[in-house]
């Protein structure tokens, strides 16, 4: 599901999300109709740089914002560009290119920027608006202000990568739980979907799944690691105890040491763990599963292809721990990780194909 413009009803939407929500959403600042800012009671404008007014790092100024900064202006309302930009020189070149004051201060979300622009110009928060593309930055550190927002949809994809690969994660997650909410108010509108390889449905699930599967996998591991070497009952590991135990009980382990034979243990309740894991993360966030209606179906087919990946992961990882030779530790870490391998490759066409196939009449 991708960005969609219109108008947001904060009163329709849950209050844990009013922080980040805009007044508006357009695909470009050249949506947002000055006239119409004025009429609403807005005297200030505080406008984004980068990938708001032109793409990021440039200094050509697009002749269509240039366009939209004169109406602006026309039509009475003042303009200040408040930017988290590090390079102050650049900063400078553009609000002189542009004609436009810019506000400086710790950088947005705080609300020093903001309040250093309505002292500018001697404004209150209700006087002014702000238009950006970042729900984290520009968005929040305006409602924080008390300040209207419009959030506008990213000129391009070119941006600072700590913005790619940390703001923008965060932005999909809660842009996500927006439009589930605003599902039935702006169902009349278009949708318009990214383009590309990496945004294509299958990939962006096989990304999800990975994700989920390093999870799942830090729990697993770790969760094994714990009850093999890192937990002691009276002095001793527990897996020295258990695994004495099950050697003079279950015929077939008289053979085994005592750490091989308590290794499935450890391993079966690891798997488990992420079992449980797994199913909650991918039917929310991998294949965004939300009806209930379809849960408890689900959660048996899951725990069909989970409880088959369960044994081929504990009977591959128990084979591989005692064909490796060396340190019982890393003959365990080994294994384990060996058997991760084998048992994603089933979970993941398990799961795709079979637990969490849409319904015919999705």
């Amino acid at each position: 599901m991708g960005f969609r413009a219109g108008r947001i009803d904060k009163a329709e939407i849950p209050a844990r999300y009013h922080q980040f929500l805009p007044t508006r959403t357009v695909n470009s600042v050249l949506d947002v109709i000055p006239a119409e800012l004025v009429a609403s009671g807005k005297t200030i404008v505080l406008l984004d740089a980068d990938n708001t007014l032109l793409p990021w790092r440039a200094e050509d100024i697009p002749a269509t914002t240039r366009e939209w900064l004169t109406q602006a202006q026309a039509a009475g309302l003042q303009l200040c560009l408040v930017s988290n930009t590090r390079n102050k020189e650049r900063l400078e070149r553009l609000s002189q290119a542009m004609g436009i004051p810019f506000a400086v201060g710790r950088f947005k979300p705080s609300r020093e920027m903001y309040d250093n622009a309505l002292d500018r110009f001697d404004a209150e928060p209700d006087q002014a608006i702000m238009i950006g593309d970042q729900i984290f930055t520009d968005i929040l550190g305006a409602n924080r202000s008390g300040i209207d927002a419009i959030l506008v949809r990213q000129m391009n994809k070119h941006e600072f990568i700590g913005t790619r690969l940390i703001s923008r994660l965060g932005e999909k997650l809660i842009w996500r739980k927006l439009l589930d909410a605003m599902e039935e108010e702006l169902d009349d509108l278009p949708i318009v979907e990214p383009t590309g390889f990496f945004h294509r449905r299958i990939v962006r699930q096989f990304a999800k799944f990975c994700i989920v599967g390093l999870t799942s996998f830090a729990v697993d591991y770790n969760i094994r690691m714990t009850l093999q070497f890192g937990t002691k009952v009276k002095g001793e590991l527990l897996s020295q105890t258990g695994g004495q135990w099950m050697v003079s009980h279950v015929p077939f382990m008289a053979q085994m040491s005592h750490t091989d034979a308590f290794f499935p243990v450890a391993a079966a309740a690891g798997a488990s763990l992420a079992i449980i894991n797994s199913f909650i993360w991918n039917r929310l966030w991998t294949f965004r599963i939300r009806s209930r209606e379809e849960a408890g179906t689900q959660f048996g087919r899951f725990l069909i292809v989970s409880v088959g990946g369960l044994v081929l992961n504990v009977l591959l990882s128990s084979l591989f721990n005692h064909l490796i030779p060396g340190d019982p530790k890393m003959s365990a870490r080994i294994a384990t990780v060996m058997a991760t391998g084998f048992v994603a490759i089933w979970n993941f066409m398990g799961q795709r194909l079979y637990a969490f196939r849409p319904s015919p009449e999705r």
